[in-house]
């Protein structure tokens, strides 16, 4: 069951990550699980466009992404105060790890938008 309520966190945490931006198609990028592999490349062709990303970087968010979607199929747990907590820690967790894939332009651009939350 603890391993349950992580995943959930996890999940949780990173659907916040996915709201961070300031219209519709940003907050798309993490809200749902895609239904086929069609979805995650159109996600990380979403932030490819805003935040000019290259090779590596694409790479890197794919893995954060696929790892995400992967933990959230499997949650099934409901939110509990505790968790909660743990999501607002896993938030900033995953914000500091997209913000390690970004350069430093990048990173005052997406800073802009997470603040903007």
């Amino acid at each position: 069951m603890h391993q349950l309520k992580r995943l959930f966190l996890i999940v949780l945490g990173l659907t916040f990550v996915g709201g961070i931006g300031t219209g519709a198609w940003i907050g798309t990028l993490l809200a749902a699980p895609p239904k086929k592999a069609a979805s995650l490349e159109r996600r990380v062709h979403d932030f490819r466009q805003h935040f000019d990303l290259d090779a590596t970087q694409e790479r890197q968010l794919k893995t954060v992404l696929a790892d995400y979607d992967h933990k959230k199929g499997k949650i099934k747990a409901t939110l509990t105060a505790e968790q909660l907590r743990q999501i607002r820690a896993l938030e900033a967790a995953s914000r500091k790890r997209i913000r390690l894939i970004l350069t430093g332009p990048q990173r005052t651009e997406y800073d802009k938008l997470v603040g903007s939350r």
